[in-house]
């Protein structure tokens, strides 16, 4: 479960479920969180949906994605329009600690 905010902000989101994508080079938040989180765009540029579809112009800002006591600030997001899940890519994976506990189906970010 994580949590959003505006950087340095209270978190306004969640906790809400994220799905984990090592195979994804971004992090995806849907873009009615990115619209209540009220975030300037960053810049546009173009992705591939984890769905395999065609290239799309997709707008990056930037948030602050809480996960219990970890807070990740000023993280680059793509605003998804095409799905309602928080993905988590390497971009957020890449800076911290990910322990899958399969027998156990438990996930933990340290």
């Amino acid at each position: 479960m994580v949590s959003l905010a505006a950087p340095e902000q209270a978190p306004q989101i969640g906790p809400e479920p994220a799905l984990i994508d090592t195979g994804a080079d971004g992090t995806f938040v849907p873009t009615s969180f990115i619209e209540e989180l009220d975030v300037p765009v960053i810049y546009s540029t173009h992705v591939r949906s984890h769905l395999g579809e065609g290239l799309r112009r997709v707008a990056v800002h930037k948030v602050d994605i809480l996960c219990d006591a970890i807070r990740l600030p000023d993280v680059e997001v793509v605003s998804n329009d095409w799905d309602n899940e928080i993905i988590l890519g390497r971009n957020v994976l890449n800076k911290v600690q990910l322990l899958l506990n399969g027998p156990k189906q438990f996930t933990e970010l340290k």
